[in-house]
């Protein structure tokens, strides 16, 4: 059986091949350096334009962009540019994770993508955001010539208690794309995607449901979240319902559907979404890198 490295370098060959790959990259704050490392690790391995869908919310569609963008120096957005108190400094009044900071100083500026590659790129790239009035999930996937790919990295990186602000796009408002859609699965199997990479920053197992913990979340948020819509604060911190189907759907793929997942193989290298400890955020970087490595190189199961 050939492995993953094998099956994509086959796929991106083959102009005749009817599969549709899709790669689904998950946020979580600073914990996405991992999913970051992973996509270096495609790009060392010539893997660009493999991809017909880039799906990613909060984070997870930064580093999408920035694969897309053949960037493979981007782990340093995290471990150089922003694990200090200029982004997080949670003992601040306002902007506790300072997304405007990351945005205009950093992305903008300091490393900006490269806007002709992700202009020429084969794949479509889809930034996962909230609908800060009804809470629902939007997808923004025709962007236009990218001349607005900065601000919806914005919204869709809007952390609720956190960032606490709203992002006006085309004269809607936005927030988190995690808090209606986490790991954004459901939106590869509406595109078609026939196999689907899944870059997790949290290991699946991780996730536990229980109603003791959701009243201590619900209580947090009424006394948090004041000046949250209703049906934002209903799904925060994320919405479960999507997330369990999601969740079911990696364990338990659709008929003709193949999942491949990547989670961290070291669950003692996770860190906080707000962790700015630099030499952890570096190592959990390489993680990334590391196991990325692995599941290509691993041989695939019928």
């Amino acid at each position: 059986m050939p492995n993953l490295l094998e099956t994509l370098e086959t796929h991106k060959a083959a102009k005749n091949d009817k599969r549709v790959f899709g790669l689904v990259v998950q946020g979580g704050g600073m914990r996405a350096v991992y999913s970051c490392g992973a996509m270096v690790t495609l790009l060392q391995y010539g893997l660009t334009d493999v991809f017909e869908h880039v799906i990613g919310s909060s984070a997870g569609a930064m580093n999408g962009a920035y694969y897309l963008s053949a960037d493979a120096e981007a782990t340093s957005i995290y471990t150089e540019d922003i694990s200090n108190k200029n982004f997080v400094n949670l003992l601040r009044r306002d902007k506790k994770v300072d997304i405007d900071y990351l945005v205009d100083l950093v992305l903008k500026h300091k490393r900006p993508l490269n806007l002709d590659k992700l202009r020429h790129s084969r794949s479509q790239l889809h930034v996962v955001v909230t609908n800060a009035k009804s809470g629902r999930k939007e997808v923004l996937s025709n962007h236009e010539d990218f001349v607005e790919i900065y601000e919806e990295f914005r919204a869709t990186a809007a952390l609720p208690m956190l960032y606490d602000k709203k992002v006006n796009i085309k004269d809607k408002w936005y927030i988190d794309g995690g808090v209606s859609d986490l790991i954004p699965l459901d939106v590869a199997h509406q595109l078609g995607c026939t196999d689907i990479v899944v870059v997790m920053t949290q290991c699946v197992s991780n996730y536990h449901f229980d109603r003791r913990h959701t009243r201590l979340v619900n209580h947090l948020i009424r006394r948090y979240a004041k000046n949250q819509p209703s049906a934002v604060r209903k799904i925060l911190p994320t919405n479960e319902k999507v997330l369990k189907v999601n969740l079911n759907r990696i364990k338990h793929p659709f008929k003709k559907t193949r999942v491949y997942l990547l989670e961290p193989s070291d669950e003692g290298s996770l860190i906080s979404l707000s962790t700015i400890d630099k030499p952890k955020v570096e190592l959990l970087a390489k993680l990334g890198v590391h196991d990325m490595d692995v599941l290509l190189h691993e041989e695939l199961v019928n």
